[in-house]
């Protein structure tokens, strides 16, 4: 199965995803981003909202939410799985939109992540496999401890239905597409 990114310097290139992964659709992404940009969280065009901003896709999967803000602007993008086979697709589709110098792939389960000491992320992108009982509350915790999720950072979690309290966030907008509902958070 591919994917096509949707807008930007990318939009219209296709990227492949493993079977291990459940791909985020072109109209949920589309509505996801148009909501993102919509929030007009600061003075930034809508066409420069992920302009120079570090994003964090975490379960990458393919790595389709991550590029997508590459494509519009993102100047780095992190990506995390831990499953083996979507880290190879991932490199490989970052590998053929030549995106390797704006990107670093890490193999490892996210609620052990090491120390981030490079810069907080401006986004984070939760796409956990809907099959598995994921913490995402002690998660996200994690990746404030070991300073990956900062005071100015916008968490994004893509659940099948319910929406996930986090302490010390509150929610700023949720979108629902299909079975899908994404929550956007910042911190209180």
């Amino acid at each position: 199965m591919s994917v096509k990114i949707i807008a930007g310097k990318l939009k219209g290139m296709n990227i492949d995803v493993p079977n291990s992964a459940r791909a985020t659709l072109g109209r949920a992404r589309k509505s996801l981003f148009d909501t993102l940009e919509s929030l007009k969280l600061s003075n930034v065009d809508v066409g420069e909202f992920f302009k120079n901003k570090i994003v964090i896709d975490c379960f990458a999967g393919s790595g389709a939410i991550g590029l997508e803000t590459l494509s519009r602007g993102a100047k780095y993008a992190y990506f995390i799985d831990i499953d083996r086979s979507a880290i190879q697709q991932i490199k490989a589709n970052i590998s053929k939109l030549k995106m390797t110098e704006f990107s670093t792939v890490i193999c490892s389960d996210i609620r052990k992540l090491k120390n981030n000491s490079e810069h907080i992320c401006d986004f984070a992108f939760f796409d956990p496999p809907f099959h598995v009982n994921m913490d995402l509350p002690k998660i996200v915790t994690h990746l404030i401890d070991n300073q990956w999720i900062g005071q100015n950072t916008i968490v994004v979690i893509e659940t099948p239905k319910n929406i996930i309290n986090l302490e010390n966030f509150k929610i700023i907008a949720t979108k629902k597409v299909g079975t899908i509902t994404f929550s956007i958070y910042t911190m209180i």
